[in-house]
């Protein structure tokens, strides 16, 4: 069950969002009090209390402005002009709440038909994008004019650069976190350490494939790669891969995992996959995933001018109208997903048992501790020559397989958190028919692998493992360099 944002965090979305088109009405409303308190006292001074309090269409600036032949016109203009700030305070504090409203509208929709969720994204991050060049251009115009006007009658000083760099940089914000919201015609590329496997280096692995493929009704994948990581997945996007690319359906395996699974486990997780090639769930995500990208780098935009230049500050509501689409449709996307796995484990237990799709679930999630335990020890730690990656995490996860009862963590783990695209082991095991217990039992090592399915495997491995020691040392040596500079402007300052 998806849990619902609190209450208070929306309150604080809204005031946040109606922060500053707040500050502009507040600041046209003192601009206006101030004026008024000051012919008033000017005219008492000349003619009494008394009859100042007489005579509003004198000491009133509301009703004296209004006559043609008014004396002050300098200071009607600024009347005039703090009364345009607070129509536009109360205008775009509406047009940022109409956003939020058209946002929380569609992910609404989206909620309950996953066919519609990319269309109703693709809406919503088009209006979010309009808006918030609508949006930042006007509070960038705002905020400008507020500060210009109080500077002009409290200070009676204008600085026209600092003005002049809040105005701009405000509307350059705006154009280009809309702009970035609205491009999302860029194809998504998949970056992968991982090897492809032809059907010549593994045709046993490959026959497997394609006899799965056919029980499942889908057409086998295109492309089939190893990884390091204890994670398996269906992809319809391009995948880079450190000396290729591939294109079309690919079948990502983990070779840990190859280490751990059987013959009877390996089938039911390639179903599982392929299960998401023929629910067209990967298509789904490569029209949904372009719209989510776009909003998420516009965000990031927004984030990081913000960080670099408080002159900003015009465009701070944008900062929670992003935000909040991308949350909105991140949970929608997450419960769908989650609904979506669970139609593809029933496809893995229909083709080869629920106990075997079990057991493979289960290795999974103890080879993600003995995957991390390996990178801290063995490669982040500056290792001269790491243990093959795929042999070593399987041997750790198996150590940790061989206690009678589950760990701890692995029972405790049993509600989804809402942005959580697959839902938690027990809920699928409860689904399988399967007792955590029972599979735990059942989860015993592979008298023979399904690495043995790939010839080449201790080749690939060495490859890999000697890949990310490299990939490792190069980030070590840029973070050095980066605790150096920072370190020498501290010392600096």
């Amino acid at each position: 069950m998806v849990e619902q944002p609190q209450n208070r965090s929306h309150l604080g979305l809204v005031l946040v969002v109606l922060l500053l088109p707040a500050l502009v009405w507040l600041s046209g409303t003192c601009v206006r009090s101030e004026l008024n308190a000051r012919t008033f006292e000017t005219y008492a001074s000349r003619f009494g209390t008394f009859q100042a309090n007489a005579n509003p269409d004198q000491t009133r600036l509301e009703i004296y402005c209004q006559y043609p032949a008014a004396r002050d016109r300098s200071k009607c203009d600024l009347f005039a002009a703090a009364g345009w700030l607070q129509t536009g305070g109360i205008l775009t504090g509406l047009l940022g709440l109409g956003m939020l409203g058209f946002v929380a509208h569609r992910a609404s929709q989206a909620r309950q038909s996953r066919e519609r969720l990319p269309a109703l994204f693709r809406q919503a991050v088009r209006a979010t994008g309009i808006g918030a060049a609508l949006l930042g251009l006007a509070l960038s115009v705002l905020v400008t004019g507020s500060l210009a006007l109080l500077m002009a009658v409290f200070v009676e000083r204008i600085w026209v650069g600092f003005l002049l760099g809040i105005l701009l940089l405000g509307g350059y914000t705006a154009v280009r976190t809309a702009a970035t919201a609205l491009a999302w015609g860029k194809p998504l590329e998949h970056q992968e350490i991982a090897v492809s496997l032809t059907r010549a280096q593994a045709p046993t692995l490959w026959r497997l494939v394609d006899e799965v493929a056919r029980t499942v009704g889908t057409a086998p994948p295109d492309n089939l790669v190893l990884t390091l990581e204890p994670n398996c997945y269906a992809i319809e996007v391009p995948v880079i891969l450190p000396n290729q690319r591939v294109t079309g359906r690919t079948l990502c395996l983990s070779l840990p995992l190859l280490h751990l699974w059987d013959e009877r486990e390996l089938p039911a997780v390639v179903a599982h996959e392929l299960a998401h090639f023929h629910g067209e769930d990967t298509r789904y995500s490569r029209e949904y995933a372009p719209a989510l990208r776009a909003a998420a780098e516009a965000l990031e935009t927004l984030r990081a001018t913000l960080d670099r230049d408080a002159r900003a500050v015009a465009v701070v509501p944008l900062l929670p109208i992003f935000s909040f689409t991308v949350e909105r449709f991140t949970l929608a996307t997450a419960a769908h997903s989650r609904e979506r796995e669970f139609a593809a484990d029933g496809v893995a237990a229909r083709v080869a048992g629920a106990l075997p799709f079990a057991t493979a679930l289960l290795k999974v999630a103890v080879a993600v501790p003995a995957w991390s335990l390996y990178l801290e020890r063995a490669v982040e730690n500056g290792a001269a020559d790491p243990p093959p990656a795929g042999a070593a995490v399987a041997w750790l996860a198996a150590q940790a397989m061989q206690t009678p009862q589950p760990p701890d963590w692995i029972a405790r783990e049993r509600t989804a958190h809402p942005v959580d695209t697959h839902p938690p082991l027990h809920a699928r095991l409860d689904a399988l028919g399967v007792d955590l217990a029972q599979a735990w039992r059942a989860a015993v090592p592979a008298a023979v692998p399904a690495a043995a399915l790939v010839g080449p495997i201790d080749a690939i491995d060495r490859d890999l493992t000697r890949l990310i020691a490299r990939l490792s040392q190069l980030l070590r040596v840029v973070r050095q360099q980066t605790r150096g500079a920072t370190t020498g402007r501290s010392a600096q300052k």
